[in-house]
């Protein structure tokens, strides 16, 4: 089924079909995501890319003659970050029940999206505008973006611990 062609028939338009689409995608991935690592592994990952953008904007410019090598490197490193860390950064998403589901899928959602922003922002934005619109770009990589999406998983984290703790 296409998406694009049922919304144009509801007279929804194309750069709106195209912001839809996009958010129909990444939450379908966040659900995959959150179920495929859970909840051990959900917080650890955030952490890790958090590390590994750090890491990758102080690394010298003419180690990343291209923006693909950054992108691997970045990738790689919070693969390896996440493979190495057994128990470096062991804090996982506690609770059971449907209020543990949408915790797992909400964080998921926030990696997701974080992830996603980064990449953006590291991708040249005329090859990043090839597969989203000008405006999902801006609300991902935008200054405010950008600092939107670094700090709302925190925020997350720190809401849920002390609903946890009442």
């Amino acid at each position: 089924m296409d998406i694009g062609f049922l919304l144009s028939k509801l007279g929804v338009s194309p750069a709106l079909t195209q912001d839809i689409s996009l958010l129909l995608v990444i939450t379908v991935f966040s659900f995959i995501f959150g179920m495929f690592i859970g909840r051990y592994k959900l917080v650890t990952i955030l952490i890790n890319m958090y590390v590994a953008f750090a890491v990758t904007t102080v690394v010298p410019a003419q180690f990343f003659t291209e923006y693909l090598y950054k992108l691997v490197f970045f990738l790689a490193l919070v693969v390896v970050l996440t493979l190495i860390d057994k128990k470096l950064f062991e804090v996982y998403i506690s609770g059971a029940g449907s209020g543990f589901l949408w915790r797992v899928f909400v964080m998921s959602f926030m990696e997701v999206i974080l992830l996603l922003s980064i990449v953006l922002v590291i991708v040249p934005k005329k090859i990043a505008l090839g597969f989203i619109s000008p405006t999902a770009m801006e609300y991902l990589t935008s200054e405010n973006a950008r600092f939107f999406w670094m700090v709302i998983p925190l925020a997350f984290l720190v809401f849920i611990h002390k609903k946890l703790n009442r």
